[in-house]
C-alpha cells in the first residue's frame, strides 16, 4: 500500500492511540496483517475483473470466494477501491476500503476478517464524514466459507470518533 500524501494522522493510528483498538496496533498479529493485505489485494483484481484464480494463495481463497459470492448476491455497484480520504477540519486521514452503493443506497465499505470489534464502527464513522454527503457504513466479514454485511447504524459512532481523535492529539501532545 502506497504511504497516504496527507500530513494527518490517520483513522486507524487515532483510533489505537485513543485506546480504542486494544493493545494498540500490536492488537493484530503479523500474519493476521499480511493476510488481510493479500485479501485486499485479490478482492481489488477481483473487483477489476483481473484476478487469476490459479495464483490465489490456499491461506486466502476461502475469503476471496467469500467476497465473490458477495458480490454476486448483493451486486455492489463500486465508485472507488483503496480510495485515500481527508478530513481537513478533524485532521485525520486514511485508505477506504470500497466506496459503494447498496440496495440504491451509497456508503463506505471495509473489508474485515471473519471477527467483528466495536471500534470498527467508529472507523467507518471517520471514513463516512471524509465526504459531504451522508453516508451509510458498512463493514463485510469475509470468512473461509461465508460473508457477513453488517450495517453501523449507531447515532453515538461520530460522536465517539471525535472524542478519540481528541484522546489521540492530547496523548501525543502528552506523553
Amino acid at each position: 500500500m502506497k504511504a497516504h500524501p496527507s500530513k494527518h494522522p490517520h483513522v486507524t493510528a487515532i483510533l489505537a492511540r485513543a485506546g480504542l483498538m486494544g493493545n494498540g496496533t500490536s492488537f493484530f498479529r503479523d500474519f493476521d496483517l499480511e493476510r488481510g493485505s493479500a485479501v485486499h489485494q485479490a478482492c481489488e483484481y477481483l473487483d477489476h475483473n483481473d484476478l487469476d484464480w490459479s495464483t490465489v494463495d490456499p491461506i486466502i481463497l476461502g475469503r476471496v470466494r467469500s467476497y465473490q459470492i458477495f458480490k454476486d448476491e448483493v451486486r455492489p455497484r463500486i465508485f472507488s477501491i483503496e480510495e485515500q480520504v481527508v478530513n481537513e477540519t478533524y485532521q485525520y486521514c486514511g485508505t477506504l476500503d470500497r466506496r459503494v452503493e447498496i440496495n440504491g443506497r451509497q456508503g463506505v465499505l471495509d473489508l474485515k476478517g471473519p471477527s467483528r470489534a466495536p471500534w470498527q464502527a467508529i472507523q467507518l464513522a471517520m471514513y463516512a464524514n471524509c465526504f459531504d454527503l451522508p453516508l451509510a457504513r458498512w463493514t463485510l466479514h469475509l470468512g473461509d466459507t461465508e460473508y457477513r454485511l453488517i450495517e453501523h447504524v449507531g447515532r453515538n459512532d461520530w460522536n465517539v470518533a471525535r472524542a478519540a481523535i481528541t484522546i489521540a492529539a492530547w496523548r501525543t501532545a502528552n506523553e
